[in-house]
């Protein structure tokens, strides 16, 4: 018997399938105490790794090595760190995304992560828009239900995005943001024409005047900030 091999995706990342002898299992490191380990029959020829979770070959797909009935391989792939599927089904790291029109469905950033430990993505298909989080335990991506018109929607940054009736701070909607004049600072600010925000928080800033330092700190003609609070003396 020859030594198990640690299959990688195309990016050249470790999954969690091995290979031996011709034989695949599935068998993740940090969880190989557990005994997890779920042989799945594959044709190593036509075999793919898709990332973590995914192994497809020319009939079927598996996530975590648990035969996907009904979907089928073809067009089965990953979209950003977050989305992967086809025309059948969207699946978040966490699970089924409940992605309502599947086959319509785009990725709209190449993802993004909270201080490189959870993915979040946006995402919509032909009648909503889409957000996940890896931050909560939600293991479909949530709709945006403020949004009425997807075909608006655009991604501005890591944190804001945008249609033509509001400004969203991840599935969040900005309070009084006016989409069509508002811009990002950078990671900490945005303002539109009359106002002032870090994340979705509006803070008490003269919009005309305000402008971004350094390390956090900004100012406008009245007051210096910090992360969006006033500097005391």
């Amino acid at each position: 018997m020859g030594y198990a091999r640690i299959l990688k995706d195309s990016n050249g990342k470790m999954s969690g399938y091995r290979e031996c002898d011709g034989e695949v299992a599935f068998m993740p490191e940090q969880q190989s105490y557990e005994n997890i380990f779920r042989r799945v029959k594959i044709d190593i020829e036509t075999m793919e790794v898709l990332n973590h979770d995914f192994i497809k070959d020319k009939h079927r797909v598996y996530r975590c090595g648990m035969l996907l009935r009904g979907i089928i391989p073809d067009d089965f792939h990953v979209y950003n760190p977050v989305y992967i599927g086809n025309h059948q089904v969207i699946y978040t790291p966490y699970g089924d995304a409940k992605i309502v029109h599947p086959s319509t469905f785009q990725a709209l950033d190449s993802g993004a992560q909270y201080e490189g430990r959870y993915w979040y993505s946006y995402g919509r298909d032909e009648e909503f828009v889409y957000f996940f989080t890896g931050s909560t335990e939600t293991r479909h991506a949530v709709k945006l239900k403020a949004c009425q018109n997807p075909n608006t929607f655009s991604v501005l940054s890591e944190k804001y995005a945008k249609d033509d009736k509001h400004v969203y701070c991840e599935h969040v909607v900005v309070k009084k943001a006016n989409p069509a004049t508002f811009v990002v600072l950078n990671s900490n600010y945005a303002r539109d024409d009359k106002h002032v925000y870090v994340g979705d928080r509006l803070i008490e800033a003269d919009a005309k005047t305000f402008s971004v330092l350094q390390d956090g700190y900004a100012k406008d003609q009245t007051h210096l900030f910090l992360l969006g609070n006033i500097v005391e003396g």
